[in-house]
């Protein structure tokens, strides 16, 4: 096709969009318009003419345009964030300023609290003041810590105190806890064991045919393992115990199990549950929790348990080569606690516990390991009951 025929083509399409009503391109002359310039208003079809040398004049100002409207706006944004940051950065000064404030409102609170806990203190032997003197001198708020300290073993500062070395020091664990012979082994101070009782063996004739008293032991031994671990005294009949103490252990002894102290009790328990739920809700309120228990009847699963290897005597009274020689002992550590002051009578209290001696001298050894199983048993359900409950009272064996 020569030129004048493409001259010709292209009027004839545009006579052709003119009589259908559509518009060419004004720059190329060969699509339908699509778009209008806002700066000439020709009609155009793509961005391509729209960009073409034949509108150069518009385009190029159109995009210097936006360019300028970008910056400006991007100036604006960046100066908007600048403001943002600035008055973040002040907020924070400020904060900081003020908790800078309250640090030394505090300190300075607490040097008075502490210079004032001096003042309290001064002129005071702590070592020689009883518990009520102490308690006088404190406030409100040093005796409800305290407290909550005692009702709480695993708080912060329950464990920050019975770590101290100081207590550690002096702390005594139970004769049980080290070996029956020889000294104790580890870091463990263990009191001695006590000084076995003499047991009429005319006394052992009539115990078969007597009812069973061993749940009776049973519970005599949960509040004497008890008052050892809260006194942190053991033995008990040490004559190098002190008197308070001494008189603190009969009181929690004779209040956990009256049936010890009366005269003709007729109290007689048939099964281990009865008996550790009867003596454990005559203790002081708050003083043994669920897994205090567990302790205490793991104390006393060690102390039934037999040895399974003895040593044999040639003198049958003697009860040190006993299997049963720790439950003997236990008995025969309260019967010293119990002694009467006049040397060679045996108070009521006494005569109980040598009956009882003799109940376990004539308890066949596989029911008494069957008794420390049981035990054991019941020690382990207690204390993961004792997990198990949310906020239950654990309490410490201190005074």
């Amino acid at each position: 096709m020569n030129e004048v025929e493409q001259i010709r083509a292209r009027e004839d399409e545009s006579n052709s969009a003119e009589r259908t009503g559509k518009v060419l391109c004004g720059i190329c002359r060969r699509q339908f318009y699509r778009y209008t310039c806002p700066g000439c208003n020709v009609a155009y079809c793509s961005l391509t003419c729209f960009r073409s040398e034949t509108h150069s004049q518009c385009s190029e100002a159109f995009y210097r345009k936006e360019i300028q409207t970008s910056i400006e706006t991007k100036s604006s944004k960046a100066h908007e964030e600048r403001e943002k940051m600035l008055e973040l950065l002040k907020r924070l000064e400020e904060q900081t300023l003020e908790d800078d404030s309250i640090l030394l409102r505090d300190q300075d609170e607490s040097d008075s609290d502490s210079n004032d806990f001096v003042s309290r203190f001064s002129g005071v032997d702590i070592s020689s003041a009883s518990s009520d003197e102490l308690l006088r001198l404190m406030t409100k708020e040093e005796t409800d810590k305290f407290f909550n300290a005692l009702r709480d073993p695993t708080s912060q500062l329950a464990q920050q105190l019975l770590s101290s070395e100081e207590l550690q020091s002096v702390k005594q664990e139970p004769w049980w806890e080290a070996a029956l012979e020889g000294s104790p082994s580890g870091s463990m101070r263990c009191g001695s064991k006590p000084a076995l009782m003499k047991v009429p063996p005319n006394l052992l004739k009539h115990q078969a045919s007597s009812a069973p008293l061993i749940y009776n032991v049973c519970a005599v031994l949960v509040a004497y393992a008890f008052a050892t671990r809260h006194l942190s005294v053991s033995p008990l009949s040490s004559a190098e115990n002190d008197a308070s103490d001494e008189a603190e252990a009969r009181r929690i002894i004779s209040q956990a199990v009256p049936f010890l102290a009366a005269r003709r009790s007729q109290v007689l328990y048939s099964t281990l549950s009865s008996a550790v739920t009867d003596v454990w809700s005559r203790f002081d309120p708050g003083t043994v929790g669920t897994e205090s228990l567990s302790v205490l009847l793991h104390d006393l699963s060690i102390i039934v348990r037999p040895r399974l290897v003895v040593a044999t005597s040639s003198d049958n009274s003697s009860l040190s080569d006993h299997q049963s020689v720790a439950l003997l002992a236990a008995l025969s550590d309260l019967s010293g606690l119990f002694a009467p002051r006049s040397v060679g009578v045996p108070s009521h209290i006494q005569m109980k516990l040598i009956f009882y001696a003799a109940q376990v001298l004539s308890t066949p050894q596989p029911a008494l390991r069957a008794l420390a199983n049981e035990l054991q048993d019941y020690a382990r359900a207690l204390k993961v009951e004792a997990r198990s409950v949310i906020g239950n009272p654990n309490t410490t064996f201190s005074g």
